[in-house]
């Protein structure tokens, strides 16, 4: 497996000091193709200041800086224990496959590195186990049982049932340590062994602050954090410090509770037929798919009281009563350790149905068009303090670097909408590198004149005869993007059949196999929405144009965000457009335009069809913070750079 064959150290030369200069010329000398960087070294050079004087670093590094090296050769070099972490799979798996082997080959250094991944991602073999005794299982997960040596979910290529994963995978509620009898073959703790021994750990961003939330219980001790892709990190936060109930959750409290602790079925009905009132009424009240709750909900005290009444009842049990086989008693008392932790997860929940906190927003949503299935959130509204105490307070961290291609959003300093979110204060190492691509040369920038407002009636069917007159120039390869589904749906029903170039759209099947048929397809046109506005990485002129409908704003309909803008309307010193709606649509048109230039040979245009660039006193705000690409409004100037390439 990757995983460990990464973990291994790599001893190429006895031990030498080595310096950033001399690293970067060492990696020259082994690599001839290796492209001298002004930029990345400098980056290296704040990089290696603020490791070196403890302090946090924000950096936003443009497409081709090489940002990763940057910052993987200074925390290398501190001779300090350091944590990688990334929000998307695909730089995760960047770093692991091609960034950190790498320097293993190159430096004379002997490096060990370890992918830790959530428990949930590990198969536990003793549930597993306990599993397979009680029902069949599918052949093809039975072999890959058998022949995995990581036991990690990704190595499957099937997605197992959400209900059998959660009954076999690792669960620290469910979990006998060192009493297990497959502890010494255990694939999760095997994971932690390595990254207890290891230099380099990589993580993704919800394990990071998983760590933080229980002050370290998951990750070893480290001394450097390095955040890549930081402007998920607000987002991922929001989602990791929230707390949820569903009603297929209630069910499935219900069924363990009975079937693992043999609960009292009085008790479980009561339950039940709470939680299915509760519900019942939420339903009615509901006028859309989302609803947030501003006023206490008293029809929420009666599933609050059953549930607490379930959770008094399993913390009394010593279960003496259950034979003693097997371990049983000890099983038993983990399966109502989690369920009370579970049930503590739906107290917080309801608590604030109950009575809401000015400080959290919580709403009602339907999951299905029937509202047969239903959740209630709630999230907390600002993060930053928990980002700061919890992650940057760190016992033993020394130094934090925060970097991204689109952290910058303008003003006077450009990183203040980031570090007000993440809790950054204090004395901050800072700077914006430019991409060294010649966007001058490599790109245009098409604003079309005379649209109509993106939110009139007329503005689509125009959108799709500029996007027509558009993929026409540009011979297809190209991206079209769109900030919402419907969107998506009504543009790609109207033009698919019409354009001359084979068209897909998002959703008609994965995004890896998309992504695939784009890169192997003559003159592709690939419709998408958010998931590809960044991560994806297409090279030369297979991808030669990039068009976004509208600049994207936040949905609307987003209870954190609508929250969050009501929050600011309430403070004289705050604008909620200017302090969160631009800042957060200048973030993710960044991240959609990067799509563009990827290597310095790359050439191709972006258009953008929001009238609000050219029209709106913001629209010039927004641009600036764009890479510098040649603007134009007329058409005849992109049928010229086409026609020029």
């Amino acid at each position: 497996m990757k995983a460990n064959a990464e973990s291994q150290a790599t001893n190429l030369a006895p031990e030498a000091d080595l310096d950033l200069p001399a690293a970067f010329q060492l990696i020259k000398s082994k690599l001839p193709a290796y492209e001298h960087r002004q930029e990345q070294i400098d980056l290296a050079q704040l990089i290696e200041r603020a490791i070196g004087t403890g302090k946090t670093g924000v950096f936003e590094a443009g497409t081709g800086v090489g940002k990763s090296l940057a910052a993987l050769i200074p925390a290398i070099l501190s001779g300090k224990r350091v944590v990688v972490s990334t929000a998307t799979i695909s730089l995760q798996d960047q770093y692991i496959s091609k960034e950190i082997p790498f320097l293993r080959s190159v430096l004379p250094k002997s490096i060990e590195v370890a992918l830790l991944k959530g428990r949930g991602n590990y198969l536990g073999l003793r549930r597993w186990q306990d599993h397979l005794s009680e029902q069949l299982m599918d052949d093809d997960l039975v072999d890959w049982v058998h022949a995995t040596d990581s036991g990690d979910i990704a190595e499957l290529d099937f997605v197992p049932p959400y209900e059998l994963w959660s009954e076999i995978n690792s669960d620290s509620d469910d979990c006998l340590r060192n009493k297990c009898p497959s502890f010494a073959n255990c694939f999760y703790f095997e994971s932690r062994r390595r990254a207890e021994k290891a230099d380099l750990i990589v993580v993704n961003h919800a394990l990071l602050l998983a760590d933080a939330a229980s002050r370290g219980a998951v990750l070893p001790q480290y001394e450097v954090l390095i955040v890549d892709e930081a402007h998920h990190l607000n987002a991922i936060a929001t989602d990791a410090f929230s707390s949820s109930l569903t009603s297929r959750g209630i069910k499935r409290l219900a069924t363990r509770a009975l079937k693992k602790v043999q609960a009292p079925s009085p008790l479980i009905d009561e339950i039940e037929r709470d939680a299915a009132d509760l519900f019942e009424y939420l339903r009615n009240e509901l006028r859309s798919m989302k609803m947030r709750v501003y006023h206490p909900i008293d029809e929420a005290r009666h599933l609050s009281s059953s549930l607490t009444a379930l959770q008094r009842w399993l913390e009394n049990q010593t279960f003496e009563d259950i034979l003693d086989v097997d371990m049983a008693q000890e099983k038993a008392k983990l399966k109502a350790k989690a369920l009370i932790t579970n049930i503590e997860t739906y107290l917080h929940c309801l608590s604030l149905v109950i009575e809401p906190a000015p400080d959290w927003v919580t709403w009602v949503e339907r999951l299905d068009d029937s509202g047969s299935r239903m959740s209630i959130t709630s999230a907390p509204l600002d993060v930053s303090e928990d980002i700061h105490d919890l992650l940057l307070c760190r016992p033993g961290l020394q130094s934090t670097t925060f970097m991204s291609a689109t952290l910058a959003t303008g003003g006077e300093d450009p990183f203040a909408y980031f570090k007000r979110n993440t809790g950054i204060s204090g004395f901050v190492v800072q700077e914006k590198f430019r991409s060294p691509f010649d966007y001058k040369k490599q790109a245009i920038l098409y604003l079309p004149k005379r649209m109509p407002d993106p939110n009139s009636r007329d503005f689509l069917g125009q959108a799709c005869d500029q996007i027509e007159r558009i993929i026409e120039i540009s011979r297809g390869r190209a991206f079209v993007l769109f900030t919402s589904k419907y969107a998506l749906n009504k543009a790609f029903d109207a033009l698919a059949m019409k354009l001359p170039y084979p068209a897909k759209r998002q959703g008609e099947m994965s995004r890896h196999k998309l992504v695939e048929w784009f890169k192997t397809t003559p003159n592709a046109v690939l419709f998408g929405t958010s998931s590809f506005w960044e991560g994806v990485s297409i090279d030369g002129e297979q991808l030669s144009c990039v068009i976004i409908d509208r600049i994207p704003f936040q949905a609307p309909d987003d209870p954190v965000y609508e929250a969050r803008c009501d929050q600011m309307k309430q403070d004289p010193e705050r604008s909620w457009f200017s302090d969160l709606a631009l800042p957060y649509a200048i973030t993710r048109l960044k991240q959609g335009v990067g799509r563009l230039i990827r290597t310095q040979v790359d050439h191709g245009m972006v258009a953008i069809l929001d009238p609000r660039l050219t029209g709106k006193y913001y629209g010039k705000k927004i641009i600036e913070c764009l890479p510098p690409m040649k603007v134009t409004q007329n058409i005849d100037d992109v049928q010229a750079f086409f026609a020029a390439l």
